[in-house]
């Protein structure tokens, strides 16, 4: 398993104080469900007790006296599930209860993606703590973000070496933020001029800090597969885990490929490299209209017609988001055609001209139907593939209210993709690994107490293109560190989870300030750096363990405890 010496530490170190509180909490006891316990083992008749934040005691267990009982008879009692790719921080602060989050069983989003995040990162995670939310985030620092900072409005080049060191300083300070690693957006401004050498000097930050590497792809339609390529060649030579964005094969030349992707990941993965991917259960994306054609020349007729043919025509294009005339959403590009009484090219080429001109203030967003289901129910059974929304809090694409009851209903239930405990897993234990959350992620006594309850029998997404925020029904329970936000179907207006995060941030935060001030953090490839090669992460854990016991004093045998499992857990690449 990939090292994250945070939560290591904050497990060990909070142990003592943990178990004092335990005793003093009141505690509750989930029974009579079947645990799902996210390993991948088979469901089995179990209790489950919380005391605090943690869950306690799994098993055959009585109720305490004046404690809490929740019946769970004829549900699934699951772990929270973890969305490795979520836009649920834009409007966060403004809707901190995350309803079309919370109701599908997303207890922690990942942030910061497609190379996007707000720098710096510390001052996000301020806002979160002191507004809080009702579900855990974690953020991803965003390359676009910082091409953006250091390049500005003239970023449609490559960054010159100068740049580059100034890019490289900035992922370093977000990452000592709390950043869980890179990530990027190479096929949106201003990533798509960023050259894959940019990238790998970047990413070899990330991987100083032992941080990882998420990136939405230059092109998921005909060249999809070379740009799966480069994010293999950008972990091999950055020395870190990466992980495919939102996997998907979104163009007839690229249709039927899965397998030879999945094989492409597998082989890499036999090469010692941590390659995973995460994927949403729709065979529609949503983005930008811009992203249809490779080019930034919108007057290119023959691309337009070049990229509608391979996404299946302007039928497939549903416009969701029109602000110049708010009357073409919800309509697809050939009715607003038909209607118009113009082609579909001069449709496109108009909404561009409108909203990325010198009016850029107005924006689109279209929904495309692009994606073979027999391409996507491949990827939601590989193993080594996890789920994920791509989706905001009241985004106009289901995914965002629907995807993980979505999968449960139709891909296991209904169409018995895969079995419900490897679903669970993909949700769970598998992105708690990926992305370094060793508290949680699996049920089990010890671990934060993120927790889902569910019908296997009922639970179905509800959320549709014409209402993209309907809530799904089936799932009833949903707690964060051990407080219920979703309670017999109801929301409680409950905020745990920005706390939780202010403390994993805290701590973080802390100890790379005392690997800092120990040294700078130079490239591993460069000469004279150090620490050098695969192993790198294991010194500048030695320094921050040293800086953390002189300010948190502890016993000499949970010393070694903790050194050992650093020294020897690094040396675990893959996932």
């Amino acid at each position: 398993m990939r090292n994250r010496l945070i939560p290591l530490l904050l497990l060990l170190c909070a142990g003592s104080v943990t178990a004092q509180t335990n005793k003093e909490s009141p505690s509750l006891l989930i029974a009579g469900g079947t645990v799902v316990d996210g390993t991948g083992a088979r469901g089995r008749r179990a209790d489950v007790r919380i005391t605090g934040d943690v869950i306690t005691e799994i098993g055959s267990l009585a109720p305490k006296q004046g404690e809490r009982v929740i019946d769970a008879r004829g549900r699934v009692v699951a772990p929270g599930f973890i969305d490795t790719h979520s836009h649920a921080d834009g409007g966060l602060l403004e809707t901190p209860d995350a309803e079309t989050q919370i109701r599908q069983g997303i207890t922690t989003a990942i942030v910061g993606q497609d190379g996007g995040s707000r720098v710096p990162l510390a001052q996000f995670f301020d806002e979160i703590r002191a507004k809080r939310a009702a579900l855990n985030i974690a953020s991803f620092v965003g390359h676009g973000a910082i091409r953006r900072q250091v390049l500005g409005a003239n970023y449609k080049r490559a960054a010159t070496p100068q740049e580059v060191l100034r890019m490289r300083a900035l992922v370093g300070q977000e990452m000592r933020a709390g950043a869980l690693g890179l990530s990027t957006g190479l096929e949106y401004d201003p990533g798509l001029y960023a050259t894959t050498e940019e990238v790998i000097a970047c990413a070899k930050v990330a991987a100083t800090y032992g941080g990882s590497y998420i990136s939405h792809v230059r092109d998921e339609e005909n060249e999809a597969v070379e740009s799966f390529r480069e994010v293999i060649r950008i972990a091999e030579a950055a020395r870190l885990p990466a992980q495919i964005s939102h996997i998907k094969l979104g163009s007839a030349p690229v249709w039927g490929k899965a397998s030879e992707v999945v094989r492409l990941m597998d082989e890499a993965r036999g090469r010692g490299l941590g390659i995973t991917a995460d994927v949403y259960p729709y065979t529609y994306w949503q983005s930008t209209i811009t992203v249809i054609i490779p080019t930034r020349n919108w007057d290119d007729r023959a691309a337009w017609e070049r990229g509608l043919a391979e996404i299946g025509g302007p039928a497939n294009v549903l416009l969701t988001t029109y602000t110049p005339d708010p009357a073409w959403q919800g309509k697809t590009i050939a009715r607003i055609a038909d209607a118009a009484n113009k082609d579909a090219v001069t449709i496109l080429q108009e909404i561009v001209i409108k909203t990325r001109g010198d009016r850029a203030a107005r924006r689109e967003c279209v929904v495309v139907t692009a994606m073979r289901e027999e391409d996507l129910k491949r990827f939601i059974a590989a193993p080594r593939i996890m789920f994920c929304t791509d989706g905001g809090l009241r985004g106009s694409h289901p995914r965002g209210a629907g995807s993980y009851p979505r999968i449960l209903g139709r891909y296991v239930r209904e169409q018995r993709v895969i079995p419900l405990e490897e679903a669970v897993r993909k949700m769970t234990s598998l992105p708690a690994q990926t992305m370094g959350l060793s508290d949680r992620g699996v049920l089990r006594p010890g671990r934060k107490a993120d927790i889902v309850l569910f019908d296997p029998a009922t639970i179905k997404d509800a959320a549709t293109t014409a209402n993209p925020t309907a809530a799904p029904v089936g799932l009833s329970h949903v707690l964060v560190n051990g407080v219920p936000v979703l309670d017999a179907g109801k929301m409680t207006g409950a905020r745990p989870g920005a706390g939780a995060a202010a403390k994993i941030t805290a701590i973080r935060r802390t100890i790379l300030s005392g690997l800092v001030m120990s040294g700078p953090v130079n490239d591993p490839s460069e000469k004279g750096s150090r620490p050098r090669g695969r192993n790198s992460r294991s010194a500048g854990n030695v320094v921050s363990c040293h800086f953390f016991i002189r300010f948190f004093p502890i016993g000499p045998q949970l010393v070694r405890a903790v050194m050992t499992l650093l020294v020897v857990d690094v040396r675990h690449y893959s996932v």
